[in-house]
């Protein structure tokens, strides 16, 4: 009898506890995961929230023919980007020593990862017409990814009396994004988690990334006051503006410290009534030589400062220079040269530069026909020579 009873007592306890559901603690010990797939969706947002007064202060205007010559004024949006994640162990801000590279079309998108910290970077391709571009993406440090551009059809001369330099003239690069999201922590912890997919069972961890432009634009206009008897014909097209970096980290936005001059096109209307009620010409009638030109932006002069011991321990001289061909009334051609620094450094991520010229100040060049000096030889009596050297 006490053998019976006390088999029963050792079933009634069994009984009760496979009638009861027990909820395993969040952290077993000697047992951290909670997440067995992993996926991070990521969510990617272009935003750009410079504010330029287009409507008073951009006398030049922009019509079809505009936008068939040059594009248009505003950011494109990007359809496809280019994404390299970084894994990092188990510890956060060391190297890159490893790189998944994929492209994504749309502006989301779900990857599958290892528990640990990354790094990614993000840019935008660039959707050009011809297949081909002039901005040049170079991997080779995984920490430290750089934008370059090609240097445009050939090398311009600057000069002054006697003696002449020769200087990089860089196309315009194209408008592009990136994103750097850093030290994103996947976690084994399923509270750190955004939500759980039950078709796929999976966890998800979502982030948000908002790309901004590498790349800025700029709208130049030189204005002609008092050029009623034709003293300027025309604008043969020719344009550039100087001391401009040459390229930029796609990672930081951080511009690099060496300059360039950036070609761009303009091209000359006529019989224009200024608009701006801020301008002292506010209500005259001008001609505009007018264009857009695309730049990383002003040199970084923190970067400067940081190896300064590359220039001989002296900063640079960096003023911007605006050169633009002025064709006149007897059909020659001359480069004139406008200090636009001031403006530049006020809207260092792109704006509207604006040139006044009084064409009675303006002296027609001798001769008839051709040019009386080879492209971007400046006329201004200030003019300080500025020579940037290629390396070869």
């Amino acid at each position: 009898m006490k053998n019976i009873l006390r088999l029963l007592y050792m079933i009634i306890p069994v009984l009760c506890l496979a009638g009861c559901k027990i909820e395993p603690p969040l952290h077993l010990p000697a047992q951290e995961v909670m997440v067995d797939m992993p996926m991070v969706l990521t969510d990617m947002e272009v935003v750009w929230d410079l504010d330029i007064n287009w409507n008073t202060a951009w006398h030049y205007g922009w019509d079809d023919q505009d936008i068939y010559l040059f594009g248009e004024t505003g950011y494109p949006e990007p359809t496809s980007f280019e994404v390299r994640r970084y894994f990092l162990g188990e510890h956060p801000n060391v190297p890159h020593t490893t790189v998944d590279a994929f492209t994504v079309f749309g502006n989301s998108f779900r990857r599958a990862y290892e528990f640990g910290y990354y790094d990614m970077l993000i840019w935008s391709n660039i959707d050009s017409e011809d297949g081909a571009q002039v901005v040049v993406i170079d991997e080779s440090d995984l920490d430290a990814v750089k934008a370059t551009t090609t240097v445009t059809r050939g090398m311009t001369r600057l000069a002054k009396e006697s003696s002449t330099k020769v200087t990089a003239v860089h196309n315009q690069p194209e408008i592009f994004y990136s994103a750097y999201p850093q030290n994103i922590y996947i976690s084994r912890n399923r509270e750190d988690y955004d939500y759980y997919n039950e078709e796929e069972d999976v966890w998800v961890k979502v982030i948000n990334t908002k790309l901004r432009p590498l790349v800025y634009i700029y709208l130049v206009q030189v204005i002609l006051l008092n050029n009623e008897d034709g003293r300027v014909k025309d604008a043969s097209g020719n344009a550039a503006l100087s001391a401009m970096a040459n390229s930029t980290s796609v990672n930081t936005g951080h511009t690099a410290y060496d300059p360039c001059i950036v070609y761009f096109n303009t091209r000359m209307k006529k019989d224009i009534i200024l608009n701006d009620p801020d301008s002292p010409y506010h209500g005259q009638k001008a001609d505009i030589i007018g264009g857009k030109l695309t730049t990383y932006g002003l040199c970084d002069m923190d970067s400067f400062m940081n190896t300064k011991a590359k220039y001989s321990g002296s900063r640079p001289d960096l003023p911007n220079y605006l050169y633009v061909d002025l064709t006149f009334s007897n059909d020659t051609q001359e480069t004139l040269q406008f200090t636009v620094t001031d403006q530049c450094q006020e809207q260092s991520h792109g704006g509207i530069i604006t040139i006044y010229i009084d064409c009675h100040d303006l002296k027609v060049p001798e001769g008839e026909g051709g040019s009386s000096g080879s492209l971007f030889v400046p006329v201004v009596e200030d003019y300080n020579e500025i020579s940037y050297e290629i390396p070869m």
